[in-house]
């Protein structure tokens, strides 16, 4: 049965953005600059202060492999784990935040798996913390940040009805062994995804061509 070139443009436009929605970088680069936003958690005293990082790192993204982002903020949201400031490198892998709290096993070292609820009230806190920065005292900092680091363990937060944000352009940075974070990345260019898909058909319309 033929399939129409119409037909087989939408599935090249459905399929391949699902591919890349999947896509993990295993090995990113990653060195500590400074720690701008530095702040303790309520109810995690031992912690130390946290809080934002600047860092240098580079994300091989299936559409633009090697973008590179310098003195780039990322947000601890694991209380287990440390780096030093500056520090590095250190090796990442990078997860988009839905996938890595809807298609793992990663969360806390309590054993705790997080869900994509969780990762969506952690991303709204983040945003909101350091959005707000300059206006929040001591006291509002680390409530949120403690806030954060209880919902990465699957505990209760110091703060109820958090809201839930978007995660589009979120990614989280993990390696089991020093500091998670989190950092908002814009998203890489569809332009690669296009083309890829534009060239496939005239792949198979050529096959087409020479089969007729």
């Amino acid at each position: 049965m033929k399939v129409s070139l119409k037909a087989m443009a939408a599935a090249v436009l459905l399929v391949l953005p699902g591919a890349a929605q999947a896509q993990v970088d295993a090995s990113v680069p990653l060195n500590i600059v400074s720690n701008p936003f530095p702040t303790n958690g309520t109810g995690y005293p031992a912690s130390g202060r946290a809080g934002g990082f600047l860092a240098d790192f580079t994300i091989d993204f299936p559409e633009t492999p090697g973008a590179t982002f310098d003195d780039y903020l990322v947000w601890c949201i694991d209380p287990d784990r440390s780096i030093r400031v500056p520090g590095g490198p250190y090796t990442y892998s990078a997860y988009k935040a839905f996938d890595f709290a809807a298609n793992t096993n990663f969360g806390g070292a309590n054993g705790y798996d997080l869900t994509v609820g969780d990762m969506k009230r952690i991303v709204g806190l983040v945003s909101d913390l350091h959005t707000n920065w300059a206006s929040y005292s001591e006291f509002h900092r680390v409530r949120r940040q403690g806030s954060i680091w209880a919902l990465f363990r699957g505990e209760t937060p110091v703060l109820s009805n958090l809201a839930e944000a978007n995660l589009s352009g979120w990614y989280v940075l993990y390696n089991g062994q020093n500091q998670t974070l989190v950092t908002y990345v814009p998203e890489p260019s569809s332009a690669a995804l296009v083309l890829t898909g534009v060239a496939l058909l005239m792949l198979m319309a050529s096959m087409r061509r020479r089969s007729a």
